[in-house]
């Protein structure tokens, strides 16, 4: 541009707009790839506390308890018939359980478990596993795959 024009070209209004809608895309794509990993981290780690609340409970008071998902819920209760439900909560609405995953873990009066596994999914189809571990009940959360 010269001094005595004022205003721009249209090339130049154009690599403006081109510029400013690429920066655009960049910063309204990474939050949202950002966002499903959240939420699904976040509702492995509300299955795991659901777990550990679980355990507790078989140990103060020397009864059966157990997660089970149910649809898009899961819930802690007590693993009899019309056991009263301690804790219910729903996943988000991105949020699935996977088909290969089991649909109870329990724990006896111990506290102990057997070998579980919980599989959770995103709708862009990530992955993350919660294993609970035999005898000890310990709870490892995967990575997301």
């Amino acid at each position: 541009m010269t001094d005595n024009e004022k205003g721009f070209t249209l090339l130049e209004v154009l690599v403006g707009l081109s510029l400013f809608g690429i920066l655009g895309l960049i910063t309204i794509s990474i939050p949202n790839r950002l966002y499903d990993r959240t939420v699904l981290t976040s509702a492995a780690m509300e299955v795991k506390s659901a777990l550990h609340l679980s355990q507790q409970l078989s140990l103060d008071e020397s009864r059966e308890y157990c997660v089970e998902f149910i649809g898009d819920t899961f819930r802690v209760r007590e693993y009899v018939v019309r056991g009263r439900v301690v804790l219910s909560r729903k996943f988000d609405k991105n949020i699935s359980v996977y088909k290969a995953s089991q649909s109870r873990i329990s724990y006896n009066r111990h506290g102990e478990t057997q070998y579980g596994k919980f599989i959770l999914v995103n709708k862009k189809g990530k992955k993350i596993d919660i294993d609970t571990l035999i005898g000890t009940g310990k709870i490892r959360i995967s990575d997301i795959y």
